[in-house]
């Protein structure tokens, strides 16, 4: 009952923003960046999912992910591969809507457990800037968003994606720029609802870029996970961290360094690719991942 009221919450509030200019109801959707507003907007490639931008933005990400699976867990290695869309609407110049998880992932494992593919859960939420500093080009954001339970994905009887009763996120994001460097940093907590069915975490991200030529934006960006509370539906010593949740009752903090490069296509679609591997002990479910997006904003 809960996934299908949250489920006609988010289809309202996107008819909503659809329906805005029809209905006379006054949206910014140039929100962060609009005229007189903050500039040098590069968003984060690696951790798109809790690494939340905190500019108010209008824009569509598509974006592809590519996983390697470690040897050293129980299925001697495999692959996801993840296709997905997020959507950010700004409501006004502070207050934004974001839907920053979705889409659909192919799991192939080498031994063990079945290859499998099914869709992801849905998260949805709300962000509000608290600071945004034009003349020092400084943001600071706080949301909120819950993440339903409607995935299918599940291997051998285990569920990825789905069940449960979801988890509610909360974090707080910042950014500044000096001259061509853009720093960026957030954190976050996601706790389940149902603390036996999921491992609720802490999430926390640190990103850099350089304008090294007009258009071209390297960037650095770290990303860690630590569980907080553990489920108890598996012992897989592994949770799945941003993909997936596997409610397992011993997984490990694993934090990432990843190095990409962003490029301005065009004033309002950037590309985007990033190579990350693991720096920890704990490598989780990722040997080393690759992932892509175009950002088509306002």
């Amino acid at each position: 009952m809960f996934d299908q009221r949250f489920t006609r919450g988010l289809i309202l509030a996107s008819a909503m923003a659809m329906l805005a200019p029809a209905t006379g109801l006054a949206l910014d959707l140039s929100g962060s960046l609009g005229e007189g507003g903050l500039s040098h907007y590069v968003a984060p490639i690696s951790n798109p999912i809790f690494n939340e931008t905190p500019y108010i933005t209008t824009e569509a990400r598509p974006m592809y992910m590519h996983q390697a699976i470690p040897e050293g867990f129980l299925t001697n290695g495999g692959d996801i591969d993840v296709i997905a869309v997020q959507l950010r609407v700004a409501i006004t110049d502070r207050l934004g809507f974001i839907a920053s998880k979705d889409g659909w992932a192919d799991v192939h494992f080498d031994s063990a457990l079945s290859d499998e593919s099914g869709f992801a859960n849905v998260a949805a939420g709300l962000k509000y800037a608290l600071i945004s500093d034009p003349e020092t080009n400084t943001i600071l954001t706080v949301g909120l968003r819950y993440e339903a339970p409607l995935g299918n994905l599940r291997s051998s009887g285990i569920s990825m994606q789905g069940r449960g009763d979801g988890m509610f996120d909360l974090f707080v994001t910042g950014a500044r720029t000096f001259g061509p460097v853009g720093l960026q940093a957030s954190l976050g907590t996601q706790l389940a609802v149902d603390d036996s069915h999921d491992v609720s975490l802490m999430h926390y991200s640190v990103h850099a870029d350089y304008e090294i030529a007009e258009r071209f934006y390297p960037t650095l960006e770290i990303n860690g996970f630590s569980p907080i509370d553990d489920g108890n539906r598996t012992a897989a010593g592994v949770n799945g961290m941003d993909l997936v949740n596997l409610g397992s009752s011993n997984s490990d903090t694993i934090v990432t360094i990843g190095q990409g490069l962003r490029v301005r296509l065009h004033e309002n679609v950037d590309a985007g690719a990033s190579f990350e591997l693991p720096v920890t002990d704990s490598e989780d479910l990722m040997d080393w991942r690759v992932t892509t997006d175009l950002v088509l904003h306002l």
